[in-house]
Order: structure tokens, then sequence, then C-alpha cells
């Protein structure tokens, strides 16, 4: 396995077993980056992509309980928000997670929320929400050059111990550990992959946290999944990261 870079070299990567490889070097944002693989007996196959540079969050918060859903089970609500680089199209992965400590101090990332932002136009247009994506993809077209922000409310459905009412006050799922927030900036390419995959996954019969049962009954069609190597299958794609803790208010 080879990376590959403008004004450099063809670097070999460490092999670290299991499919794993890594390489010393940093990447830097906006650069091209071709991984090429090579074997005995077949064709090369190799990608390009770019990684994009990261935005910083600017405010963040979560409050929890802040309502309930339908079957009277307590939500809370995640507020993001950040400045979005102006004439340039930006692509954003947001995901939202517990993080508790364990025996020892270890600290652990216990559950993933998941994140109902249908009230959100820049989220509405992408048209995911009907596939219970595990995460929110999308594209700066509504606000590019603007400060943006999320709103959106969340269960932390792993804690759940039943639900109800006593004295008329909703019980339900507790949130028992810190929440933090996880903003990617993605290239075109992570974009389109996590599209595709997330439409695939729901035709699978496996959609949302722990599956559904019911669904089995009706599964999808195949659907394509987005590849951008050259003699094989597979993606590679760029992102980097920007992780904030999210105090409650």
């Amino acid at each position: 396995m080879y990376l590959l870079a403008p004004g450099r070299g063809a670097e070999l990567l460490r092999n670290q077993g299991r499919g794993m490889y890594t390489s010393p070097n940093k990447p830097a944002s906006g650069v091209a980056y071709t991984l090429r693989a090579e074997a005995d007996g077949y064709p090369a196959a190799s990608a390009t992509d770019t990684v994009p540079a990261a935005v910083p969050i600017r405010e963040g918060w979560h409050s929890y309980p802040t309502g309930t859903d339908r079957n009277n089970e307590l939500l809370g609500t995640i507020v993001v928000r950040f400045d979005d680089p102006a004439d340039e199209v930006n692509y954003y992965e947001i995901s939202a997670y517990q993080q508790q400590y364990g025996n020892q101090g270890r600290i652990y990332r216990s559950q993933d929320f998941v994140l109902d932002a249908r009230g959100n136009a820049a989220l509405a247009a992408e048209g995911d929400a009907e596939f219970s994506p595990g995460s929110l993809v999308f594209s700066d077209k509504l606000f590019n050059g603007q400060a943006f922000e999320l709103r959106a409310s969340f269960m932390p459905w792993s804690f759940s111990a039943g639900s109800g009412t006593v004295n008329g006050v909703p019980f339900g799922p507790r949130l028992s550990g810190e929440a933090f927030v996880s903003l990617r900036s993605v290239s075109r390419s992570y974009y389109q992959y996590r599209k595709s995959w997330t439409r695939h996954f729901y035709n699978q019969g496996t959609k949302g946290p722990g599956g559904d049962l019911n669904q089995l009954l009706f599964l999808g069609d195949p659907t394509r999944m987005y590849s951008n190597v050259k003699g094989g299958y597979g993606v590679v794609v760029g992102h980097a990261q920007t992780v904030r803790f999210l105090p409650k208010r």
C-alpha cells in the first residue's frame, strides 16, 4: 500500500495487520492524496481525495429533558453553532454521544445519540430523515459563508429503564454521562459515500439503533454504493474533526 502526494515520492505505508496501514506523516488540508494498492497477480487499484480544513465549533450545549415524543418518552435538545467558510463548497457530518468513566478511570464512548433535526432547512433538503441516518451529513448549499445553527432533539435510549408518569410527570431514559459533539469537515467523496451508505443500510432492514424487526418484512431493493476507487471497490475519503464538550443548560 502506497501513499502519494504532489511533490513527494511514493511512501510505503506500514502494515499493522488486519488490513490496517499507517503513516508517521500528518496529512495537510487541501492536498490531494492518492492511495495505491498493489498485489502480485492483480492489477493496481487507486483512489484520490483531499483532507478539508477543520471548522471550529463556535458554541454548543445540551438540555435534558426539554420535551416528550408521541410515546411520552423524554427528549433532550442539542444546539451547535459554527461559521461556514465563504466562497467554497463545504460538506459536514455531525454526531453527538455520551462519554463515561469506567474502572480505573478508563474513559469510553458509551452511546451515540440519534439526532432528529427535521426542523432544520439544510438537513431537510438532504432528504435523509426517512432513512434513519446514524449521523447528520449535509452540505452548505443553503448557508454558504454564513453562521449555522443546528438544533436537534435526542433520546438517550440506551439507558432506559422503562417509561411512564409519576404524579403526571413523565419519566424515562436518563442521561448518565457527559455529552459531546463531533463536527467533521468532510470531502465530497465522503459526502457521496455516506449518502449512499445511509440508504443501503436502511434497505438492509437494520435501520436505526438496534435495527427494526418490522422492516425485515419489507426489505428494500439493493442500492448502488458510491466508490471512487479505480481498478477496484471501496472508497478513499478525507475528513477533519473537531470535538467539543456540551455543557448542560
